[in-house]
C-alpha cells in the first residue's frame, strides 16, 4: 500500500517541476530583456551587447532559483513560518550570488568583449546594495509563483481524485442497486415455472424457461456495463413481460410507444422492469383482475421522458381493484437509481388514476455510444 502511493507522490512533484522549469526560465529572461530594452532605450549601449552580455544571468537566475524551489520543498514539512524564515535569508544569499555575477559579467564584458562600449558599471555600494535588494524580491517573487502553481496543481489532483471516487461510488451503488432486482425477478419467475409444472402446464414451462434464459442472458451481458441504450432496456423488459403473460394468459396484455428520435437514449439497465413488475404484482393481485401496461417514451430537447401505465379493470364482486402507495422496494430502487443517473435534473413522478397507476421517469438525455464509438 506504500509503494503506491510513494509512486504517486512522486509523479505529482514530477508533474510540476516540468511545469515550474519553463516558467521560471520564462520569467528571468523576460526580465532581463526588459533591463535590456530599457538601457538600449537610454543609449547606455546597443540591444545585442545587452543580450549578449546579460546570457550568464539568464542561466544562472533560474539555476538559483530552482535550487531555492528543492529547499522550499525539502521543507514544506516544518509549516508556513520556518519556511518563510528559513527562505527568506536563502533567497537573500542567492541574491548576492546573482549579483556578484551580474557585476562580473558586465566587467568582463566591458573589458574584453566591448572595449569602446560605453557601459555604466554599478560601482558604487548604493547601487550594487539596492540590485541585491532586487534580487532578492526577484527570487521571492518567483518562489510564491511556484508555490502558486504547486496549489493550483494540487487542487486539480484533489479535485479530480474526488471526482473518480465519486464515480466509482455511484457505480458501486447502482451495481448495489442492481443486485436488489435480479434475485428478486428470478425468485418470482421460477416459482411460476415450478407452479406450472405441478400443474401440467410444460409446454408454457417451457417457454417460460426460453425467455427466463434470453432475460437473465441479457442482463448478464449488461452485467459490466453502467448504462444500457433504450432499445435494449425496452426489448429486456418485454422479454420479462412475455414471461409474464405466459404465466397470467390473457390477464396481462402490454405495448410500447417510442418516438423515433428516442430509441438511441441511454439509461440506467433494468430501470423499467421494476416498473413493469410493480404494475404486474399490484394489479393482478386480485384472482380474476385484468392488465395493460402502456410504456410511453418521448424525448423533448435534452431530456428523455419514459411513462410507464398501467390500466386495470377488476373482474366479479371479490376482485377489488389495489392500488400501491409508491413506497414499495421496488420504486424506492428506482428513485435512487435514477438520482444517482441524472443527478440533480433525474426524478420520477408517480399518479394515482382512477384505474391504475402511473410512473414516470424524467432522465438528462445522452446519446448511447457502441463500442466501436466508445473505442474512438
Amino acid at each position: 500500500m506504500i509503494q503506491p502511493f510513494a509512486d504517486s507522490h512522486m509523479s505529482k512533484r514530477a508533474d510540476v517541476s516540468a511545469a515550474a522549469q519553463p516558467l521560471v526560465f520564462a520569467i528571468w529572461i523576460a526580465s532581463y530583456l526588459a533591463i535590456d530594452l530599457i538601457m538600449w532605450a537610454g543609449g547606455r549601449s546597443t540591444l545585442v551587447s545587452n543580450i549578449v552580455i546579460s546570457l550568464p544571468m539568464m542561466l544562472t537566475a533560474p539555476l538559483l532559483t530552482l535550487a531555492l524551489e528543492r529547499l522550499r520543498r525539502r521543507l514544506l514539512h516544518f509549516g508556513p513560518v520556518p519556511i518563510a524564515l528559513l527562505l527568506a535569508p536563502a533567497a537573500f544569499g542567492a541574491a548576492v550570488a546573482q549579483g556578484m555575477i551580474d557585476y562580473a559579467s558586465v566587467r568582463v564584458a566591458a573589458a574584453m568583449l566591448f572595449p569602446d562600449w560605453r557601459v555604466h558599471v554599478p560601482t558604487e555600494h548604493r547601487q550594487f546594495g539596492f540590485g541585491i535588494y532586487v534580487y532578492t524580491l526577484h527570487f521571492l517573487c518567483c518562489l510564491l509563483a511556484l508555490t502558486l502553481l504547486q496549489a493550483r496543481h494540487s487542487v486539480e489532483v484533489a479535485a479530480r481524485r474526488h471526482d473518480e471516487a465519486l464515480g466509482a461510488r455511484r457505480r458501486a451503488e447502482a451495481q448495489a442497486l442492481r443486485l436488489q432486482l435480479n434475485p428478486h425477478f428470478l425468485f418470482n419467475a421460477l416459482n411460476s415455472i415450478a407452479a406450472l409444472v405441478a400443474t401440467g402446464g410444460n409446454r408454457v414451462a417451457d417457454a417460460m424457461i426460453c425467455r427466463l434464459s434470453d432475460f437473465m442472458r441479457a442482463t448478464m451481458m449488461g452485467a459490466a456495463e453502467s448504462d444500457v441504450s433504450l432499445a435494449n432496456e425496452i426489448a429486456t423488459t418485454e422479454s420479462y413481460l412475455t414471461i409474464e403473460r405466459l404465466r397470467f394468459g390473457e390477464r396481462l396484455t402490454f405495448a410500447f410507444s417510442v418516438a423515433p428520435d428516442a430509441w438511441d437514449a441511454t439509461i440506467p439497465p433494468l430501470i423499467l422492469q421494476p416498473l413493469a413488475e410493480n404494475a404486474v404484482k399490484h394489479g393482478l393481485a386480485a384472482p380474476r383482475a385484468v392488465i395493460h401496461i402502456q410504456t410511453d417514451v418521448k424525448r423533448t430537447g435534452d431530456l428523455l421522458a419514459i411513462t410507464v401505465t398501467d390500466r386495470r379493470v377488476a373482474m366479479g364482486a371479490d376482485a377489488a381493484r389495489i392500488v400501491p402507495d409508491g413506497t414499495g422496494v421496488g420504486l424506492n430502487n428506482v428513485r435512487d437509481r435514477v438520482a444517482l443517473f441524472g443527478g440533480g435534473r433525474g426524478r420520477v413522478e408517480t399518479e394515482t388514476l382512477s384505474d391504475g397507476f402511473c410512473v414516470r421517469l424524467v432522465l438528462p438525455y445522452r446519446r448511447f455510444a457502441t463500442a466501436g464509438e466508445a473505442a474512438q
